[in-house]
C-alpha cells in the first residue's frame, strides 16, 4: 500500500474521491432524514428510492456502453462538475425559501444516479490506469477513503443539520464536488478513444444487454455468484431505508443515534479495507466472503432482536465490516477476470440485475413499513443473505474452474496464432 500511495496519479485519485464522498455522504444522510422527520412516514423516502432504482435499471445497459465508449476520466469530471453546479443552485435557493419535497426527491434522484455511473467508471478507470498487481491494495485503499469520507460525513451531518439547516449542507457537498474536480483535473492520463470505440462499438439496448449475456454466461457460475455478491450491498442500500425509519419510531431517538450509527458503520468499514488482503490470504477469499454473509444476517437479526441505541450503533460498524469485506473480494475478481473493454457492460449488467432486485424490495417494503415497521425490513434482508451465502459457496467451485480453463483456451489460441505467424 505504501507503494502505491507514492504513485502521485493515485494520491490525486484518492482525494478526489475523499472529498466527493464526504460531501455526498452528508447529502444523503440529510435528505434521507428530512424525508422521514418532514413527513413522519416511509412512504416517501420509499418512494424516491423506487424512483431512483427505476430510472437506473434504463440507463444501466447505456451507463455500461458509455464507460467502455469513452474516457473514464472525463465522465468522472462531468459527474463531479454538474453535482457541485446544481448544488450551489439549490443551496442559494435554501438561503431565501423552504425546500419543498420534490426538491429533496429530485436531489436524492441526482445523488443516486450520479453513484451509479460512478462506481463502474473508476473500477473501468482503475482497471486501465494502474498495474494489474495492485489491484487489491489500490481497492482497499480506496475503500478505506471511501468510508472515511463517511466517517466524516456522520460526524459533520447531524451537527451541521440541527444548527444550520440543510442548505448548510449543500453548499459544503457542492464545494467538495468542486475540489474533486480539480484534484482530478491534474492526473495524467491517456485514453486510446479509437481503440475503445473499436472495441466497444456503438449497439442497440438489446445487443448491449446480449453482449454483456453472453459473457457471463461462458463462465460457469459467474452469474450466481454475480448476483449473490449483489446481496450485501442491497442489504446496506435497503437499510438506508429502514434506519431512519427504525432509529425514529422504534428506537425513538434523534438524528444523532442515525449519524452516529453512520460513523460506526464507516469505521467498521475502515477497518475492514485495512484487513481484508490478511484475512483473504490467510482463510481464503471465498471462506471469508461466505462468512461475511452468515455474520451480516445476524447482526440484523440482532439489531430487531435487542432494539436498543447502544446496540444499533455497535451493530453498524459489524455491517460495515461485512459489506466491505465482500465489496472489496468482488470488485478485485472482476478486475482480475474481466477485460477491460468488457468492464464497464459487465459491471453495469449485474448492476441492472441488482437495481431490478432493489425495485421489488423497495416496493415490497414501501407498502409494508408502514403496518409492520422496520424489524419485518430487517429479518426480510437476513434471510435473503443466508441464501445468498449458498449462492457464494456454490458457484465459487465452478467460477475458478472456469476461469481456469478460458485462460488455458486463450493461452492455446495466442500461442496457434504466433506459430502461424512463424510459418
Amino acid at each position: 500500500m505504501g507503494e502505491v500511495f507514492g504513485n502521485r496519479n493515485f494520491r490525486r485519485l484518492f482525494f478526489s474521491n475523499l472529498f466527493s464522498g464526504f460531501g455526498q455522504g452528508m447529502t444523503m444522510i440529510g435528505i434521507s432524514w428530512h424525508l422521514v422527520e418532514s413527513t413522519g412516514s416511509a412512504s416517501l423516502l420509499g418512494s424516491a428510492m423506487l424512483i431512483s432504482s427505476i430510472l437506473t435499471l434504463l440507463i444501466g445497459p447505456y451507463s455500461g456502453t458509455l464507460i467502455d465508449r469513452f474516457s473514464r476520466k472525463a465522465i468522472l469530471q462531468v459527474e463531479q462538475l454538474g453535482g457541485s453546479t446544481v448544488l450551489a443552485l439549490l443551496t442559494v435557493w435554501g438561503f431565501f425559501g423552504a425546500y419543498h419535497e420534490w426538491m429533496m426527491v429530485l436531489i436524492f434522484l441526482a445523488s443516486t444516479f450520479m453513484l451509479h455511473i460512478h462506481e463502474p467508471a473508476q473500477a473501468a478507470f482503475v482497471q486501465e490506469a494502474f498495474d494489474q498487481k495492485h489491484y487489491k491494495s489500490i481497492n482497499s485503499l480506496l475503500e478505506m477513503e471511501n468510508q472515511s469520507a463517511l466517517v466524516l460525513a456522520g460526524a459533520f451531518s447531524g451537527l451541521l443539520l440541527e444548527s444550520f439547516g440543510l442548505q448548510a449542507v449543500l453548499l459544503i457537498n457542492s464545494l467538495t464536488y468542486l475540489l474533486a474536480f480539480l484534484m482530478l483535473w491534474g492526473m495524467e492520463y491517456a485514453f486510446s478513444t479509437e481503440q475503445q470505440k473499436a472495441t466497444a462499438p456503438r449497439t442497440s439496448w438489446m445487443m448491449q444487454f446480449h453482449q454483456s449475456w453472453v459473457y457471463i454466461n461462458e463462465r460457469r457460475g459467474f452469474l450466481i455468484f454475480g448476483v449473490s455478491a449483489l446481496m450485501p450491498f442491497l442489504a446496506v442500500m435497503l437499510a438506508n431505508l429502514l434506519n431512519p425509519i427504525f432509529v425514529s419510531q422504534a428506537l425513538q431517538s434523534d438524528v444523532r443515534i442515525y449519524s452516529l450509527g453512520e460513523v460506526t458503520y464507516s469505521i467498521g468499514a475502515v477497518v475492514a479495507g485495512v484487513l481484508v488482503v490478511l484475512l483473504c490470504r490467510k482463510f481464503g477469499a471465498f471462506p471469508y466472503m461466505v462468512f461475511t454473509y452468515v455474520l451480516m444476517a445476524i447482526a440484523l437479526v440482532l439489531t430487531v432482536a435487542m432494539p436498543k441505541a447502544w446496540v444499533f450503533v455497535l451493530l453498524s460498524a459489524l455491517l460495515g465490516w461485512c459489506n466491505v469485506s465482500t465489496r472489496l473480494i468482488r470488485q478485485t475478481l472482476y478486475m482480475e477476470l474481466v477485460p477491460n473493454r468488457f468492464m464497464g457492460r459487465v459491471i453495469s449488467f449485474f448492476r441492472s440485475v441488482g437495481t431490478l432486485m432493489r425495485l421489488l424490495l423497495l416496493a415490497l417494503f414501501t407498502v409494508m413499513l408502514d403496518y409492520t415497521g422496520a424489524a419485518a425490513g430487517y429479518l426480510v434482508l437476513a434471510g435473503l443473505l443466508l441464501m445468498a451465502a449458498l449462492g457464494i459457496a456454490f458457484s465459487m467451485g465452478k467460477l475458478m474452474r472456469s476461469a481456469a480453463g478460458l485462460d488455458k483456451v486463450s493461452s492455446e489460441q495466442e500461442r496457434g496464432g504466433k506459430t502461424k505467424q512463424v510459418q
